[in-house]
């Protein structure tokens, strides 16, 4: 099976840049990003946002002035699309059967001193709040040697995601690894995995409460 890889091309992303800041605000009424503050200025980690529509990605970016690295559902590369979002710095991730060489390549990434973009949820989930978080990404995270930053992010959309509708973001405070601790590997995610539930719940609650206002 070939290696996962994934680059961004710098005079496609920076080309693309001001087209995609001047589109979304005609697209939507308001963009509202609550919580960027808690964002490092540089160096790595992970946003952890909630997953309700497929603007979500493409939001996203807002919160950051650099590119940012995501891990994206295996469907989503085919045609076209698929060729831009290789080359704008998405990855493919089989959610049913994770292949190792895609998680390789997001140590590699976080290694790499680069923040990265997963999203918990494994896929889009609008009837829920949140759905119950499976322990895959903080399996993930605990393998580096470093204590590592993961942001809770809540989206919403008011009424849903569409023409003139109002957005949120609210980023939560950061919820830190702890990989020096001598404990067993799978309690510690299952532990990891419900803080960071608790923590995306609320982002979400805030966020939705934000864009209704």
């Amino acid at each position: 099976m070939a290696p996962t890889t994934s680059h961004i091309l710098p005079w496609l992303y920076w080309g693309l840049w001001p087209i995609h800041r001047l589109f979304l605000p005609l697209y939507f009424s308001q963009i509202t990003i609550v919580g960027r503050e808690h964002l490092p200025r540089e160096g790595r980690f992970v946003l952890a946002p909630k997953h309700c529509s497929r603007w979500d990605p493409v939001i996203l970016p807002l919160v950051w002035p650099y590119p940012l690295r995501f891990m994206t559902n295996a469907i989503e590369f085919g045609g076209v699309q698929g060729w831009f979002i290789r080359r704008l710095g998405a990855f493919a991730v089989n959610l049913d059967r994770p292949q190792p060489s895609s998680l390789r390549h997001a140590l590699d990434i976080l290694k790499a001193g680069q923040p990265l973009v997963i999203f918990p949820e494994g896929g889009i989930v609008r009837d829920q709040v949140i759905r119950p978080l499976r322990p895959g990404l903080a399996r993930l995270v605990l393998q580096l040697d470093r204590p590592l930053p993961i942001f809770p992010v809540g989206i919403a959309y008011h009424p849903q995601p569409q023409f003139r509708a109002r957005v949120a973001l609210w980023i939560g405070s950061p919820l830190w690894t702890d990989p020096g601790q001598e404990r067993n590997r799978k309690q510690q995610a299952q532990e990891f995995t419900q803080r960071l539930e608790a923590a995306l719940h609320a982002a979400v609650l805030a966020a939705r409460k934000c864009a209704q206002s």
